[in-house]
């Protein structure tokens, strides 16, 4: 894969939105995993670079304690992009587990980071829940407070979508 797939991820992320019956912000990401069954375990031994990691066979996605609430529910969203797009990373040369991430490569992130960013941002805000409380209320921190999301995230989703009047 050598491009980030765009509308793909948005369409698994609003399938899944479907697919839980989520009629409206903020989406409960625990509570998604939680029915896929997957463990979630805050991790206060990694390093700031390392935000979260998914272990596909063990079921389990660790998430760094030291970082904010949004910023974990938005690793917590992206560790669900790799779930739902059945991202499988070949860890050959690491013996990867929960108390020992892989290394993060600081030079660039492969597609497969860039679908599951993609992922998280419209699972946390979708673009018709999105739209339908920016016609309520324009204030990103307002609108952060609602999709319980960073401002910085919000405003990620609203220029991606182009919602700027």
């Amino acid at each position: 894969m050598s491009e980030v797939r765009v509308g793909l991820a948005r369409q698994a992320a609003r399938n899944v939105i479907a697919k839980y019956l989520i009629s409206g912000p903020p989406v409960n990401v625990h509570d998604i995993a939680a029915k896929e069954g997957l463990s979630i375990q805050l991790m206060s031994s990694w390093p700031s670079k390392v935000s979260g990691l998914l272990l596909r066979d063990e079921k389990l996605i660790g998430l760094n304690a030291h970082h904010s609430h949004s910023r974990r529910r938005f690793s917590l969203a992206h560790e669900l992009g790799h779930w739902f797009m059945r991202h499988d990373f070949p860890w050959h040369d690491q013996d990867v587990t929960i108390d020992n991430p892989p290394a993060m490569d600081a030079d660039g992130k492969p597609p497969e980071e860039g679908e599951a960013d993609e992922f998280a941002g419209e699972l946390l805000a979708p673009l018709a829940f999105l739209k339908a409380a920016m016609n309520q209320n324009e204030n990103p921190g307002a609108l952060a407070a609602v999709f319980d999301m960073s401002e910085e995230a919000l405003w990620v989703r609203i220029l991606r979508h182009r919602l700027l009047k």
